[in-house]
């Protein structure tokens, strides 16, 4: 018996919550169609861009400095972008020099090697004397010619000259 009447209060109120949603519902309709018809045009304040405690002169200051600020911020955006644009490249560089060097391991050594002076079947490397066979930095010479040293390095031959004077 108390169970049948409780469902039957829970049913009431569920049922006078819907009545009351329905007729906000209607009422909210009505009261847009009312000012649609009148012509009624909702207003919302927007105040003007100067404050009234302020003197005309403060209020340009205070744009100058927004505009400054402003312009530092782009500048400032600009150089991260520079920056980051270089770091871009760098990164690419080192990639490509890396590939290369896979692919070309001599040129690793290469341009460490200098050669100073030819003396017949021998000639100043790096500041000493070399002869064929000898290695340099690991490149091994294979030949001297009047003006010029070859070496091979993990397979690979490369040519060294005499610096011009």
């Amino acid at each position: 018996m108390k169970n049948k009447f409780l469902y039957i209060c829970l049913a009431l109120c569920f049922c006078f919550l819907i009545v009351t949603v329905n007729a906000q519902k209607v009422q909210n309709n009505k009261a847009a169609v009312n000012t649609k018809a009148v012509g009624v045009k909702k207003v919302s304040f927007n105040p003007g861009r100067r404050n009234p405690f302020l003197s005309k002169e403060e209020v340009i200051k205070i744009d100058q400095m927004r505009k400054a600020e402003q312009r530092r911020l782009v500048e400032e955006e600009a150089e991260r972008e520079r920056q980051a644009k270089a770091e871009r490249e760098r990164i690419l560089k080192q990639k490509i020099l890396e590939d290369e060097i896979r692919r070309y391991p001599a040129r690793a050594i290469m341009y460490k090697i200098r050669v100073d002076g030819i003396l017949g079947k021998e000639a100043i490397v790096n500041g000493e004397v070399v002869g064929i066979g000898s290695k340099v930095l690991g490149a091994k010479v294979v030949s001297i010619t009047d003006d010029s040293v070859w070496f091979t390095y993990k397979g690979q031959r490369f040519q060294r000259k005499l610096p011009l004077l």
